[in-house]
Parts: C-alpha cells; structure tokens; sequence
C-alpha cells in the first residue's frame, strides 16, 4: 500500500459508566489491529480491512479523551467484527459521567452513541441498588409445603367449594 494512501476512518461508539468507558470500533474484516492507550487519555487504533477479493484499506483513529484515563487497568477484546476497549476513568475522573467523551467540543462523525450499552447515571444507581440485593439469601420457594403456604395466606386450611350450588351454564 502507498505511503501517500488515504486513510479511512472506522466508526466509533461508547458508552459509559461512572467508573469506565465502553469504547466499540466497528470494523469487520480488519487484519492486523494495532491499539494503544496512554494514560494522558489518547487511545489510537490502526487496521487494514476490505471485503474479501478487494483491495485493503487502510484505517485510523485517534480519540482524545475529555479526561486522563487508567490505561494499566483497561482491558480490550478484539472479535471478528468489532474491537471492544474498557478504558478505566482515573480515580480523579471516576464517580460521575463525563459530559461527552472527547477534548474537542463539538460533533464528530465518526463518534457515536452506542445506546445498546448506555445507562443514564439515574439508572446506574438503581442497578447498583439492585445489585445489592443478594437473591442467594432468600429461601427456594419449593422448601414450602403447598397447604402451609395456602393456609398462611388464605387464613383456610383448605379451598372451600361454595360453588357447588351453583348450576351449569347453558349454551346459547
């Protein structure tokens, strides 16, 4: 390939949670994916990719984050389609949603939302709420006696029949 080659640029989604960013670079048939994340909060992603019988192309991003980040902590899984980084917030950054990803204000267009993964900080709150909650404490339902249950929650020991005087219904 030229040195003097254009280079495209993937797209790019994130999300995020008080303590992470969830960066996906969306590029399927990429070969060779070279990422690197620097504590000052410079994440570069490099790939060739093109269908199969075509030509490769050469791809590039740099994203320039709002904040410092824990590069030493953050994690990546590269798949066939995508390359998914968990780029930990510094303890300094942690705690709060960031206002938008980026240094640069302003619209990017190859940055986008990945709504499948968003969680509004309100939202966050009430999953670590739940997450709390330790389901493993409570009993097995099926340690209950069927006539013990009814009788606690019925007051009756039994299901009493009053619909024995009742007739038959007729059909019309």
């Amino acid at each position: 390939m030229p040195e003097d080659a254009v280079k495209l640029t993937p797209t790019v989604l994130w999300a995020q949670r008080k303590d992470r960013l969830l960066i996906t670079i969306d590029l399927p048939n990429r070969e060779q994916p070279r990422v690197n994340l620097e504590e000052e909060g410079r994440l570069t992603f490099s790939a060739t990719a093109g269908k199969d019988g075509e030509e490769r192309r050469e791809y590039e991003v740099v994203l320039e984050f709002l904040h410092p980040v824990n590069a030493k902590d953050s994690k990546i899984s590269v798949g066939n389609r995508q390359v998914f980084v968990v780029v930990m917030k510094t303890e300094e950054f942690s705690g709060e949603h960031w206002p938008r990803l980026l240094r640069a204000k302003g619209k990017v267009p190859h940055v986008k939302t990945d709504f499948n993964k968003w969680v509004d900080e309100d939202d966050e709150e009430e999953n670590d709420r739940d997450a709390a909650f330790d389901l493993a404490q409570l009993r097995d339902l099926s340690t209950y006696e069927h006539s013990t249950y009814e009788k606690d929650f019925y007051g009756e020991e039994e299901d009493s029949d009053d619909d024995d005087d009742m007739p038959d219904l007729e059909r019309i």
